[in-house]
């Protein structure tokens, strides 16, 4: 497994005077069954997955996120 975290820009960019609405990165030729990757691009986190094939459902790993950065962030709304 691999897990990185990158800080990205804080302003827009452009590629081409093309704006670039999101970013993602991804480490290819890896050999890992499972790599996680976020990087924040202007204020918002972008979290990106790649597997091996059949190595994880796609469906419970997506709910599974989901609910736990509900949890993150519902825990976040009770400390404020």
């Amino acid at each position: 497994m691999g897990l990185s975290n990158m800080i990205g820009p804080v302003e827009r960019m452009a590629l081409a005077n093309h704006p670039i609405k999101s970013l993602y990165f991804m480490v290819a030729g890896e050999p890992k069954s499972l790599s996680i990757t976020m990087i924040s691009y202007m204020g918002k986190l972008r979290v990106a997955f790649k597997t091996e094939k059949d190595f994880i459902d796609p469906e419970n790993l997506k709910s599974s996120i989901q609910n736990a950065f509900e949890m993150i962030l519902k825990a976040a709304q009770d400390v404020v």
